[in-house]
């Protein structure tokens, strides 16, 4: 009998190295670390990410340089830039680690091998929390490193140039904090869908439905309740902390965020739940 192994499936010669002995909730979130960096995609992908947000930060600076000769000869001539012109990317890029974190998920549910994690910890709960950890704290770090970096480039590339640049410290760590903190939550959210639909192809068209063209359809039907409604949806409120844009709903930046927290708190709590009442 021979069996078939799906893109992206850890090798049976990769399970020596991965916990199978129960063991405490730390020995959880170690199984569940070895197993993201022994899927090799993961980590390119986080790291490609990170990379294009400071490649976005360089760019823009050197725009600034050498503005395009279309450029609107009516629009007023940029004179000065603040730290948040270069952190929007990572917006953009927390979508990309929604499909990484939904990868995450749903990778052990396609090849069977989510069996050997409730082998290991019969409780469902703790790896559901473990995995939940893991992919927070991943995007947290990039995105505030990448953030941060993001920020710096500019004081390089536009030093000597007649746009001046308000970096603040103060500003820039925020900035960068919020920046991991929206790119963790993201992460999280988007990993406890996958939890609930164990399905790749689902898992991934949802959330990047639900983060960036449903918000955009909503918005345009008008309606007040609607619009009010759209601000309270997980990217529209995370992202009022890196934006200027004012939030559909009125949110504020550190509410958005706090609103976005409690959707990463209710998908986990559910994903937990309906683990523990349905086979593997």
């Amino acid at each position: 009998m021979t069996t078939t192994q799906l893109p992206g499936a850890l090798p049976p010669s990769s399970l020596a190295g991965v916990p199978v002995r129960p063991g405490g909730f730390l020995a959880t979130i170690n199984a569940e670390i070895i197993k993201f960096f022994t899927l090799k995609s993961g980590p390119i992908a986080t790291a490609v990410l990170g990379v294009f947000i400071v490649l976005s930060a360089l760019l823009s600076s050197l725009s600034l340089l050498s503005p395009s000769g279309n450029q609107n000869p009516n629009a007023e001539p940029i004179t000065s830039v603040t730290e948040l012109r270069f952190v929007d990317t990572v917006l953009w890029m927390a979508i990309v680690f929604a499909v990484v974190a939904v990868l995450f998920a749903t990778t052990e549910f396609s090849s069977g091998q989510i069996q050997l994690s409730f082998l290991a910890t019969p409780k469902r709960v703790p790896v559901v929390l473990a995995k939940s950890i893991v992919i927070g704290v991943l995007g947290f770090l990039v995105g505030a490193i990448a953030a941060a970096l993001a920020m710096l480039v500019p004081l390089a590339v536009l030093s000597t140039s007649d746009v001046t640049y308000k970096f603040d410290l103060p500003e820039a760590a925020t900035l960068a904090a919020a920046a991991g903190l929206f790119m963790g939550l993201i992460g999280i959210v988007s990993l406890a869908f996958g939890l609930l639909v164990k399905n790749v192809i689902v898992g991934i068209a949802v959330p990047v439905m639900l983060f960036s063209i449903l918000p955009s359809i909503l918005e345009s039907i008008g309606n007040d309740i609607v619009t009010t409604i759209v601000g309270y949806l997980p990217s529209v409120a995370g992202r009022v902390i890196l934006t200027t844009f004012p939030n559909p709903a009125g949110l504020e930046a550190w509410s958005g965020i706090a609103v976005l927290a409690g959707w990463a708190v209710v998908m986990v709590a559910l994903a937990g739940i309906v683990l523990r009442q349905r086979d593997a």
